[in-house]
């Protein structure tokens, strides 16, 4: 999944740099400051790094706050082992939505 993060993170950012775009990429070996945080525009995470995230709301409300859009990729893999981190961020966003 970070090599899919990592891949992903390049071409959104080679794509949509010409419109002044900022993608950063999120993983469980990769952090961000506050700062970097609120200078992106699309951030690309895995599904365990944005349960750990939404899971600690606390601190990071207002960023979690800033979020206009969820994309979902993997979606298949509800049926794998990673099925239930994506079930339990999916049933969260849903919930913080309401």
């Amino acid at each position: 999944m970070k090599a899919l993060v990592t891949e992903v993170t390049g071409n959104f950012s080679q794509r949509l740099e010409p419109f002044g775009i900022k993608v950063k990429e999120l993983t469980g070996d990769s952090h961000l400051s506050r700062q970097q945080i609120s200078e992106a525009s699309l951030i690309v995470t895995t599904p365990e790094k944005w349960d750990i995230i939404t899971r600690k709301s606390g601190e990071r409300a207002d960023f979690i706050d800033l979020v206009k859009l969820i994309i979902i990729d993997e979606i298949h893999l509800l049926h794998d082992s990673r099925g239930p981190v994506l079930e339990s961020i999916i049933a969260r966003t849903i919930r913080r939505v309401e």
